[in-house]
């Protein structure tokens, strides 16, 4: 016998050794053999795992020891996709039934399902995506390498309740971070049905409103008949903007709901793409909403020429 380790985990043994096996290929091709045993510990609720790598080594360049060193680096990268992918759910379902007791099984689970989230995909890019998951499993195998160089046993759930604080912190941090987005979605959706209501319990002030969004935030109303429609509510929130107390994303919406229009026609949405503000609109008019597909108004220069 060359090296012997130890694991103890709730469930999911034979997916770690299966995740041991299929990272030792180079150890393989070197000659050494690994051994494993599974077996089940009822009185104490979880599986031991138990590793034996034997052989020798004839190589002059890497002694047994650094088959050992190989070996255990191999491991902690083993163990640390294992308390990703079987530790990490756990972990958080603990941390939100912690946080949260007084909601709801339905509300708990929303917010679990927005931490998961939030840890397994960065809203930016994929590649940052997989950078920061990568950083994370890298430094719980960091800790677990560490371990493993002054112990021959691991109980994974014990080391990460009381080894990986950092790992712990940061699912935390999901667990909230998913909680206040999800207030703030049920805010937005409250907010817009109130406005949807108004809108709907009033009667229409004009029967077609032409919108059009540029880059910058300005924007363009005009009716049906191509007169310009925004100038005398804008002055009428000047005031207000001046202060900063509303902005024009603000006034482009208060805008439509007080005049109510039977219709409103977006243009130039394929260019600019979906602002806020016409994210806004579209929830509260819905039916009410249509594209342009084209016409010499979305042309680009259009309304800075006709300004």
């Amino acid at each position: 016998m060359l090296y012997e380790f130890q694991v103890g985990t709730v469930d999911a043994g034979n997916e770690l050794i299966g995740g041991v096996k299929s990272r030792l290929q180079w150890i393989k091709q070197k000659g050494f053999v690994l051994n494993w045993e599974l077996e089940p510990q009822p009185n104490l609720g979880l599986e031991l795992v138990t590793f034996v790598l034997e052989g020798s080594s004839h190589d002059s360049v890497f002694r047994e020891e650094d088959i050992c060193d190989v070996f255990r680096y191999q491991l902690s990268e083993a163990l640390a996709e294992h308390i990703m992918q079987y530790c990490e759910d756990q972990v958080l379902r603990k941390e939100i039934n912690r946080s949260i007791k007084k909601y709801l099984t339905l509300e708990k689970d929303a917010v679990y399902v927005k931490a998961r989230d939030i840890l397994n995909n960065c809203r930016s890019s994929e590649s940052l995506n997989l950078l920061l998951r990568f950083g994370r499993k890298n430094r719980i195998s960091q800790r677990v390498l560490e371990h493993l160089k002054q112990n021959r046993r691991i109980l994974v759930e014990g080391f990460v309740t009381f080894c990986l604080q950092d790992y712990l912190t940061e699912i935390k941090y999901a667990a909230e971070l998913a909680l206040e987005e999800l207030k703030n979605e049920k805010e937005y959706s409250e907010f817009v049905s109130l406005l949807r209501y108004f809108v709907d319990s009033q009667n229409p002030k004009i029967n077609e409103v032409n919108l059009m969004v540029m880059g910058n935030g300005r924007f363009y109303l005009w009716d049906d008949s191509g007169t310009k429609i925004d100038e005398q509510y804008i002055n009428y929130f000047l005031d207000e903007m001046l202060s900063n107390e509303v902005s024009l994303d603000d006034v482009l919406v208060s805008i439509l709901i007080t005049i109510s229009p039977r219709h409103i026609i977006l243009h130039n949405t394929g260019e600019q793409g979906v602002s806020e503000p016409v994210l806004m609109i579209r929830n509260v008019f819905k039916e009410r909403i249509s594209e342009c597909t084209g016409c010499p108004k979305c042309q680009p220069g259009f309304c800075e020429q006709h300004k």
